[in-house]
């Protein structure tokens, strides 16, 4: 099997048409999506109309809970907080009752998806250092746990007890160790990187592959500034923090 698994679109429309047409092209067998849908962005509402018909399975990240009440968004600083306030009254009553439907977690024989950690999944953590990663690694019972959620290409995996830490392009799974596989963002990236990053994972020969493609920068900025959003929220889509 070869499933596209991709997180944080952040209401990026740019980004997720770009990221959408790769996949479409790259012979997926599933697409997964690791939640926060919207958040940050100008497009909320037409990313999840985007969404729905194409993943075969979506879980929540915080931003799309707290978009619903079902997260408290005092949690946020005060930036995701303005764009989330103004998201909310973006949604229509369909798209709430889907961000409502999504759950915390997807699993498959030999991998398991959350937005944050296994740890509290429900809490939104992060996963940022070694300790962390532990911590996440002592809930996983699968070889490979799929994340989003601090918006970092990278992963982390434990072979022989010691851990290791890699932002390599290609990751080979070995089913005997375990690894923790950040896809990246779609929409936000963070990682200085300001291209959108997408993940294939082909279980058949057992690689994980991470892909960084262009999209229309300049586009997804100005609109969030169009509507008025908060300054930072435009200009960190070019410096990819």
């Amino acid at each position: 099997m070869r499933y596209g698994i991709f997180s944080d679109v952040h209401g990026n429309l740019e980004a997720f048409e770009v990221a959408l047409d790769f996949y479409k092209k790259a012979h997926i067998d599933s697409l997964i999506y690791l939640g926060d849908i919207i958040g940050y962005g100008a497009n909320p509402q037409e990313c999840i109309e985007l969404l729905r018909p194409t993943a075969a399975s979506c879980i929540a990240g915080n931003h799309d809970w707290a978009a619903i009440g079902k997260f408290d968004s005092s949690w946020f600083n005060t930036y995701a907080r303005t764009a989330i306030l103004w998201t909310e009254g973006q949604l229509n009553v369909e798209s709430r009752r889907f961000l409502d439907s999504l759950a915390l977690l997807y699993r498959e024989d030999d991998f398991i998806c959350v937005h944050g950690s296994l740890d509290h999944p429900e809490e939104f953590r992060y996963v940022l250092d070694d300790h962390q990663a532990l911590r996440n690694f002592s809930h996983q019972k699968h070889p490979l746990c799929f994340i989003g959620h601090s918006h970092r290409a990278e992963s982390y995996y434990i072979i022989g007890g010691e851990l290791f830490y890699s932002r390599d392009e290609e990751i080979k799974i070995d089913k005997n160790h375990k690894y923790i596989i950040n896809v990246g963002s779609v929409g936000q990236p963070r990682d200085g990187d300001p291209r959108l990053c997408v993940c294939i994972y082909d279980s058949d020969v057992g690689v994980v592959r991470f892909i960084r493609l262009e999209y229309d920068v300049k586009k997804a900025a100005n609109k969030i500034l169009k509507k008025g959003l908060p300054n930072i929220l435009a200009s960190r889509l070019y410096e990819g923090r």
